[in-house]
């Protein structure tokens, strides 16, 4: 409920009250006939509408009056914009977002139906009629531009569009669903070929996936079911998984052709993903531990390299649910007979009959061999199953359509790598401080920009990139600063002294601690005093003296470089695509998306750091620092001795 639907539900209580000493509950009579009671019913309805169907957090005052941009669904033909299409699997899911839309419970089985609301407007519901599933005619008051709702099926939504602009996810990104499933991107959108969906594969299954039959004299059989069958795209993954899991044979082909005379990795034009950009996302697989968390049911982290060697050699994939007829259970699956078929040849389109009298099939289990009888001591499997969906799929946002230039709704971003370089248009308009957004870089001059290379179209360098942006970014000597920036560079560790080992110092783990760290500030005067009181604080002293390009923050009105508090720190993280918040059980802070690969958010070696170092003391020998590695999703508070050798990332106040 809105903000403005709720101050509407307290003026119906005070009205009340000025009439009703007794304070009584009033019948749904005298409800139907409060004025202020159908206006908030209004309220509601048009606030259901608009947070489906456009960008809408909350009403304005002048809702009655507004406007609300549609961007549900996509706009298919250009002379008809105010007709959007949205696809859905069948006619129930149809009813059922027309439901979501009108807070109705409609069965399934509805053919049609009206909706109207005083004040906002109609919906009307017809299932079936010509090229549609369902369509929903729209005539609301507050969205002009949205005639019609055309429900059709996904395959007639199509693939293609026209993007300007770097696509949000690249090769060999990965994600993670609601039910907790990682998915490779195996083909981005590319503005070059005019493809905007991207296109996604899981080893990973659910008990949707997975069906149970036993038949009277047969053997139980758990074969797959809603895989997503996409045969043409197996070769995507193929080619991308041989690359990864062998980057430098990959590299002795590149000479010949970045795909060695295939049609390019996920169908398209080979500068898409030229032969550097893959090797190195190769190596930051290995370094991020991604294989770990790819891999299918059954296999344990110390198989990895098994795995891994599955796409150097011949490699099988079940690609489409099994069947089953009479006695017997069909499976299909695709078959490449070694790497280099990954790229020349067209796969095996192939099937398997298993007699289920004699033998069984166990989706759940990757030692089973297809066709055979269940052998757990058998490796590696003949076939991984593979689930395959769109962006468009994947996006659990019933409504919207997933942009090339945007993250899927739904989904959580577990690593992000190296662009996709097709035609991006480089924006070198220079912003103030006062414009400033997280992920804008700080430049030599003082100004800020999209991107690096519209900071160097400009004519000026990189210096520090902004992490968060906010009112209490840090306090000093009475100025108030309103963002924060980390450099693009680290201070180099290797000529301090460390004779001192790390030494890992239990945090109290309490909500109380949580949020001192949260909302702690002041780090400037923290740094300065740890820099040159006598403190034996080398990171600190380092941030305090750090100097970057000639460049002189004082004279730009920013604060001098220092080591951030606590708090400031897990400000940065939220800036960068973070999501922190306090866990009792475990760690004192868990980040469900902390980015893996910092090169994603404009720093080209972040990775390497293993912490993160803060101002904010535990004691008289040991410092906080954030630890960010581990599980590649985790960043928990610990400690280390104030003497340590570890890279330094002074931040700036700005």
């Amino acid at each position: 409920m809105t903000a403005l639907v709720m101050g509407l539900g307290m003026n119906v209580t005070s009205c009340k009250d000025d009439n009703d000493d007794n304070n009584n509950e009033r019948t749904p009579e005298e409800i139907a006939q409060d004025p202020y009671e159908k206006e908030s019913e209004a309220a509601d309805a048009l606030y259901r509408l608009v947070s489906q169907l456009s960008v809408c957090d909350s009403l304005p005052n002048n809702w009655k009056t507004a406007t609300f941009e549609p961007k549900a669904g996509k706009v298919l033909d250009a002379s008809q914009p105010r007709v959007r299409t949205i696809a859905v699997n069948n006619a129930a899911e149809a009813v059922a977002r027309y439901n979501s839309l009108t807070g109705k419970d409609l069965p399934a089985t509805t053919m049609s139906d009206t909706y109207t609301v005083k004040d906002v407007g109609t919906l009307q519901l017809n299932v079936g009629g010509a090229g549609t599933i369902a369509t929903i005619d729209v005539d609301v008051k507050q969205m002009p531009q949205l005639q019609q709702l055309r429900l059709v099926s996904v395959a007639d939504m199509g693939e293609n569009g026209h993007f300007k602009g770097e696509p949000y996810y690249r090769f060999g990104d990965v994600v993670r669903d609601s039910k907790g499933c990682y998915w490779i991107c195996v083909r981005p959108a590319y503005s070059p070929n005019g493809k905007e969906d991207t296109h996604w594969m899981s080893f990973q299954l659910t008990d949707k996936n997975i069906k149970t039959y036993t038949k009277s004299g047969c053997k139980e059989q758990k074969y797959p079911v809603d895989l997503g069958v996409q045969k043409e795209k197996m070769q995507y993954l193929a080619q991308l998984l041989a690359i990864l899991a062998n980057p430098d044979g990959y590299k002795n082909v590149a000479g010949q052709g970045n795909y060695f005379g295939g049609n390019g990795l996920g169908g398209l034009q080979e500068a898409a993903m030229p032969a550097d950009s893959l090797v190195r996302q190769a190596d930051l697989w290995d370094q991020n531990k991604v294989w770990e968390k790819i891999m299918p049911v059954g296999f344990k982290p110390d198989e990895v390299q098994k795995f891994k060697d599955r796409f150097k050699k011949n490699v099988h994939f079940i690609y489409e649910k099994g069947s089953t007829s009479g006695t017997n259970l069909t499976i299909k699956h695709v078959g490449y007979q070694g790497a280099l078929t990954f790229y020349v040849e067209d796969p095996a389109y192939e099937k398997t009959i298993i007699d289920m009298k004699r033998n069984s099939f166990d989706i759940t289990n990757n030692y089973t061999t297809i066709g055979t009888t269940v052998d757990p001591y058998d490796f590696p499997p003949d076939a991984f199953v593979v689930r395959y969906k769109s962006g468009y799929q994947l996006s659990s946002n019933l409504l919207f359509s997933p942009s090339a230039t945007d993250s899927i709704p739904g989904v959580t971003t577990v690593h992000r790598f190296n662009a996709c370089k097709g035609t991006p248009i480089i924006d070198k308009k220079s912003y103030t401080k006062e414009q400033a957004e997280p992920k804008m870089i700080l430049a030599k001059n003082g100004k800020f920009y999209k991107s690096e290379a519209g900071c160097t179209a400009d004519g000026t360098t990189p210096v520090a990139l902004v992490v968060y942006v906010g009112d209490d970014a840090e306090k000093n000597d009475n100025v108030a600063y309103s963002g924060l920036a980390m450099s693009y560079t680290y201070i180099d560790p290797l000529k301090w002294d460390d004779s001192d080992q790390r030494e890992e110092v239990c945090i109290e783990n309490t909500e109380r601690q949580w949020n001192i760290w949260k909302n702690q500030n002041n780090a400037i005067e923290r740094t300065k005093k740890l820099a040159e009181d006598g403190h034996e604080h080398p990171a600190a002293k380092a941030a305090w003296e750090f100097k970057v390009n000639d460049f002189d923050p004082a004279s730009h009105g920013f604060s001098p470089w220092f080591l951030p508090t606590a708090g400031q720190a897990l400000k940065a993280i939220e800036g960068l695509g973070g999501d922190v918040e306090f866990d009792m059980l475990g760690p004192a802070c868990w980040v469900s998306t902390l980015p893996a690969n910092w090169k994603s958010a404009g720093i080209e070696d972040f990775d390497i750091i293993i912490d993160f170092w803060t101002s904010t003391e535990y004691d008289k020998q040991n410092a906080v620092v954030y630890d960010m590695h581990g599980d590649d999703r985790f960043i928990y508070p610990t400690t280390v001795s104030k003497t340590a050798q570890h890279p330094v990332r002074p931040f700036i106040a700005f």
